[in-house]
């Protein structure tokens, strides 16, 4: 009863609401928490005088959300770039689309925060595929082969990528930031469940067919 209960969880809806779990964690949390901060600071409604690392200044009153919102963003940006990485390959080209990309997000914050607070949206298709590549893989559910292919060219994307990132890395004056590699390596783990799940489906349906031919 209880595997067939855990067989019922559609991860395919399941990680990417987790995603957005992990999203909420990590910017609105820390930024609700930094907004009441200035809150206390500057009471009935004034300016609050703040010191962030090197930054030292005053905060007016209607910039206090914005303020909470950026430095969140700010305090974990690489982790949100390395989570959400497949998310920048949809987010890029719509940038470079658009013609006059500062009509389309928020005047309070600046183009790169609040690219970074979208980017995790961006990412939610990417998170279904790794749903259904885990349930396919595990014998839950057949995936069919157009979405496996989708995985699996994804998949080999982040490595010729990854690849090609370190091979710059041995041209001079070239640097390798970690939270890129690390991006890239929790990328290529997680969607290489498609291709795997795409070989075992294979094999599952040839072991099924030599089975047939058998009897």
């Amino acid at each position: 009863m209880g595997w067939e209960r855990l067989r019922s969880v559609r991860l395919t809806w399941l990680l990417p609401a987790m995603a957005l779990v992990v999203w909420a964690a990590v910017i609105a949390l820390p930024a609700v928490q930094t907004y009441w901060t200035l809150r206390a600071i500057g009471v009935q409604g004034k300016n609050a005088t703040v010191t962030v690392g090197a930054f030292h200044g005053t905060i007016l009153a209607e910039n206090f959300w914005p303020f909470a919102v950026n430095e969140a963003v700010v305090t974990h940006s690489h982790a949100l770039s390395a989570i959400a990485m497949p998310g920048a390959l949809v987010e890029m080209p719509l940038t470079v689309a658009l013609t006059n990309p500062s009509l389309w997000y928020p005047k309070q914050l600046d183009e790169w925060t609040w690219s970074l607070l979208e980017t995790p949206l961006y990412c939610l298709p990417a998170w279904c595929l790794v749903g259904l590549g885990i349930e396919g893989l595990v014998g839950w559910r057949r995936v069919r082969w157009p979405l496996l292919l989708v995985g699996t060219v994804a998949w080999a994307t982040f490595v010729f990528m990854l690849g090609e990132y370190l091979w710059g890395w041995m041209l001079p004056g070239h640097a390798v930031e970690g939270w890129v590699v690390a991006g890239f390596g929790l990328w290529i783990m997680l969607l290489g469940v498609l291709p795997a799940a795409w070989v075992r489906q294979v094999l599952r349906g040839r072991w099924e067919w030599e089975g047939e031919v058998g009897m």
